[in-house]
C-alpha cells in the first residue's frame, strides 16, 4: 500500500521516477529503444560535451551549423602590449551562427602619433561595418538580414540628458 502512495503522489507531483520509461523511439532494425529520465539526460549530456568540443574546430563548426558563407576581419580599437593593434575574426556560417576569434596582427609597430591612428581605426572600424552590413543585405537571407539589422540597432546606446529642476 504505501508503495502504490508513493508512486502515485510522485505521478501526481510530475516528478518522473529514474526507471520509469520516458520515451521511445525505433532503433535501425525495426526494434523498439526505450529512454528512462536517467538515460535521456547521459544523451543529452554526452550531446553537450560533443558540440562544445567540436566548436572548437572548424570542421566541426561546419560538421553543426553548415558550411562558413563569410568572414570578415574587424580592427577592435585596442593594441596589445608591444603597440599592435588587435583584430577579431568573425565567420558566419549558413544557419546564422556567428564564431569571433582574436588575432592578433600588425599594421604598423610604432604608432606615432595615437589620435591619429584611433581616428584611422574608427573609419576603418566604420567601413567594415558599412561592409559588413552590405554583404549581409547581399548574401543573407532577408530575415536573417532583417535580424542582423535589429541585433545591431539594440547595440547602439543613446546618450539622454534628463534636467530637473526645483
Amino acid at each position: 500500500m504505501k508503495k502504490a502512495v508513493v508512486i502515485l503522489s510522485a505521478a501526481l507531483c510530475g516528478i518522473v521516477l529514474a526507471d520509469e520509461v520516458v520515451a521511445t523511439t525505433l532503433l535501425a532494425d525495426g526494434s523498439t529503444n526505450t529512454w528512462t529520465q536517467a538515460d535521456l539526460q547521459a544523451a543529452l549530456g554526452l550531446m553537450n560535451r560533443m558540440y562544445w568540443r567540436d566548436q572548437e574546430t572548424d570542421a566541426g563548426r561546419r560538421k553543426w551549423h553548415g558550411d562558413r558563407i563569410g568572414q570578415y576581419v574587424l580592427p577592435t580599437g585596442e593594441t596589445n602590449a608591444v603597440g599592435r593593434e588587435v583584430f577579431v575574426r568573425v565567420d558566419l556560417y549558413a544557419d546564422g551562427f556567428v564564431m569571433t576569434n582574436r588575432a592578433v596582427r600588425a599594421r604598423n609597430s610604432i604608432i606615432r602619433d595615437p589620435e591619429a591612428a584611433a581616428k584611422a581605426a574608427a573609419e576603418a572600424k566604420r567601413q567594415a561595418e558599412e561592409a559588413r552590413r552590405a554583404w549581409e543585405q547581399a548574401n543573407l537571407p532577408p530575415d536573417l538580414a532583417a535580424l542582423r539589422a535589429l541585433q545591431r540597432l539594440a547595440g547602439e546606446t543613446n546618450e539622454v540628458t534628463v534636467i530637473v529642476s526645483p
